[in-house]
């Protein structure tokens, strides 16, 4: 079958189209035909492997829908030809934190793309539990635009106890996790001060509920105080890292909360300490997503009052020049490429 491999860490065109065998299921997997499969900030660490490593050669692609087409032994064989999408953190299905429908906070955390080969392929293999239902009214190109960001991002307000009428202030605003919590924290009754790296998408996120849109740069925190009248934020949501991260602590108002859910520009950052006790601060760490956070989502997607930003579908050979085209910071919402 057709794929796309990170067969060695480096730049967007160290992507390698290959041929490679079909998988076969294991007992409790099963096996999708992808049609649609997002491009994710997390493809772009794990190809330039210096935020995470994985082993190589790896598969990537965590949102992906399709049809399946194969199962396990232990998998109900009335499953073949159900339209799905996948659940992208893999856990054990069975202890504690599963059942209440934390999958984040299993012991065998981990993630479809990453952990485990994913959907930048014609077929992949994923544990049953990771193949959810597909509702008619969504296609193969919404499906694949929505498990990893809009459930990340609700996981991650929800971490941060977001409520209605506080003043958030979301970092990366133009990418894929930044604009789904642009939407739904707006859904949520709260003030938003959308954070974006380009002026041309400022009417965009101001139609996804942004009150407010402030370019990243040095000056960003100063910005967000005036728009508070000096107050700061209740919440700041935050994803980008080294970067941001002095000037989203420095925006923060008393009792003010910042949640992490990404570290995609590196790992280290400095903190004033005196800040953090004075002004009773808060930092949240938030890995990945629960069932009930995407069971929420699509929720949500089925009944319109979200609506994935999708900004360019493309074919899956051209996974290379769709990366670059993340790189560049200009994109709005997801990329799709087509299988």
């Amino acid at each position: 079958m057709k794929a796309v491999q990170i067969q060695k860490h480096g730049p967007a065109e160290s992507l390698a189209i290959v041929d490679v065998d079909m998988p076969a299921p294991g007992p409790d997997d099963l096996i999708i035909r992808v049609h649609a499969v997002g491009v994710n900030r997390l493809d772009l660490l794990l190809r330039e492997g210096s935020v995470f490593q994985v082993p190589l050669p790896r598969i990537p692609g965590t949102d992906f829908a399709g049809d399946i087409v194969d199962v396990g032994v232990n998998v109900d064989s009335s499953r073949i030809g159900e339209r799905v999408f996948a659940a992208p953190i893999l856990s054990c299905g069975q202890c504690g934190h599963c059942l209440r429908g934390e999958d984040n906070l299993c012991s065998r955390f981990g993630t479809v793309g990453s952990t485990i080969d994913g959907g930048y392929a014609q077929f992949v293999r994923v544990p049953a539990r990771n193949a959810m239902a597909l509702p008619e009214q969504i296609d193969y190109v919404r499906g694949a635009s929505f498990a990893l960001t809009y459930a990340t991002a609700a996981s991650m307000l929800r971490r941060g106890r977001l409520a209605p009428g506080e003043w958030v202030m979301i970092l990366g605003a133009n990418g894929g996790l930044g604009y789904a919590a642009v939407e739904l924290a707006s859904a949520m009754g709260a003030r938003v001060i959308a954070i974006g790296r380009t002026a041309d998408t400022d009417e965009a996120l101001r139609r996804a509920g942004a009150a407010a849109v402030v370019l990243a740069g040095p000056n960003m925190a100063e910005q967000v105080r005036e728009l508070t009248g000096d107050r700061g934020v209740d919440l700041v949501f935050e994803h980008v890292g080294a970067v941001t991260f002095e000037q989203s602590v420095a925006s923060l108002a008393m009792d003010g909360r910042l949640v992490l859910g990404g570290v995609t520009t590196g790992t280290e950052a400095p903190m004033d300490l005196k800040a953090l006790f004075t002004r009773r601060l808060e930092i949240l760490g938030c890995r990945g997503s629960g069932r009930r956070d995407l069971e929420h989502v699509r929720d949500l997607l089925m009944r319109d009052l979200v609506r994935p930003q999708v900004q360019q579908v493309m074919p899956l050979e051209q996974a290379a020049q769709a990366h670059r085209h993340l790189e560049s910071g200009v994109s709005l919402g997801k990329i799709i490429l087509t299988v």
